[in-house]
């Protein structure tokens, strides 16, 4: 009879030593890959714990707005998230940031700001509209889209020299190339040639497209200098009032003051006409009335005094040529601007 008893009292206190040991075992182990500072102490563990385990292995609702399986099994969206960042600048749109990828791949991630859109159903149909549209490389195309935890992303290629706004207003460095005329010029080519792209399409009730503000950090640049243009989804989910207030210097005078503002594409031609300012000039828009400031110095100092000396001495018909384009694409009545594809011809002819 008491053989059961002392059975059992055996066994338990066989498993109370197993267990006390293993908790030893755990916590020996733990101290060990503490890391120590210079003088010799433990420093604070950095091993995850139980609790945060379980905190990583929470996932939060995900949707794919653009994309396909394949596309989504090769951009993990909980990896698009979560993983760390480098903030590349902020839009009107939201934020962009560089990821690398656990595979080594490098890709522009973009989050939509909070309370942007007016619907979910709008961002996801637009995103849909422009990440479907096909181009000869003039845009920059939009690779995956999803919803996680709430919050929108927007995934696109990443290109190393970044935006022409970098190039034109960077500081100078190790690695600072001016951009020479010839350059310049054939960035000029390939925004106009973006813009027509877009001004040839229309939207899904047929009206035709347009681009919102044309601008320097929107142009992208590749590593043999052609050019896309990014972000040309943003008057479609952007209110037009934020769109104006945060471009000074690049909005047409038609969408200044109390009344209704509306993009046109003729606003468009206006905008690209202060960017082709900006190339000849190398001067902010948001900082000069580059309008004003190339009618100034032209007429009291010449030529010469109006083009940025980042370009060297050079001056010639060309960039007079360049001058007189932006000169009637910033005509105040919108009605006697160029449509895109004169502009594009004009360029060429240069």
């Amino acid at each position: 009879m008491l053989l059961d008893p002392l059975r059992s009292l055996i066994i338990y206190t066989a498993m109370v030593i197993f267990f006390s040991a293993f908790v030893v075992f755990i916590c020996n182990g733990v101290r060990k890959n503490n890391p120590k500072s210079s003088d010799g102490k433990a420093t604070t563990p950095t091993t995850i714990t139980p609790s945060s385990l379980l905190e990583v292995k929470v996932m939060l609702p995900m949707k794919v707005i653009f994309g396909d399986a394949t596309v989504a099994k090769k951009y993990d969206p909980t990896e698009l998230a979560q993983i760390p960042k480098t903030r590349l600048g902020e839009g009107t749109l939201g934020t962009l940031f560089k990821v690398v990828l656990g595979c080594g791949s490098v890709v522009t991630i973009r989050k939509i700001r909070e309370g942007l859109m007016v619907s979910a159903g709008g961002l996801e149909m637009w995103v849909n509209f422009f990440g479907g549209m096909k181009d000869d490389g003039l845009l920059l195309p939009i690779h995956f889209s999803f919803w996680y935890g709430g919050e929108a992303f927007i995934m696109y290629e990443y290109l190393i020299l970044g935006s022409l706004e970098e190039l034109l207003h960077g500081s100078e460095g190790i690695q600072f190339t001016p951009l020479n005329w010839g350059i310049r010029k054939r960035i000029a080519l390939y925004a106009a040639q973006a813009v027509a792209l877009i001004h040839s399409r229309v939207t899904q009730n047929a009206e035709p497209l347009i681009c919102g503000v044309i601008k320097a950090s929107n142009i992208l640049i590749r590593v043999d200098f052609s050019a896309c243009l990014s972000s040309y989804e943003t008057p479609y989910l952007v209110p037009p009032e934020m769109t104006v207030k945060r471009n000074p210097g690049r909005v047409a005078p038609e969408l200044k003051g109390h009344h209704p503002k509306t993009f046109t594409q003729k606003s468009d031609v206006y905008s690209f006409g202060v960017l082709l300012l900006e190339l000849i000039t190398g001067q902010r828009p948001s900082m000069t009335n580059l309008r004003a400031y190339v009618h100034e110095r032209k007429g009291k100092w010449g030529l010469s005094s109006v083009y940025d000396k980042k370009m060297g001495d050079l001056v010639n018909e060309n960039l007079a040529g360049m001058i007189e384009i932006a000169r009637i694409c910033l005509l105040c009545k919108p009605q006697s601007r160029p449509s895109m594809e004169d502009v594009v011809r004009m360029i060429k002819a240069l």
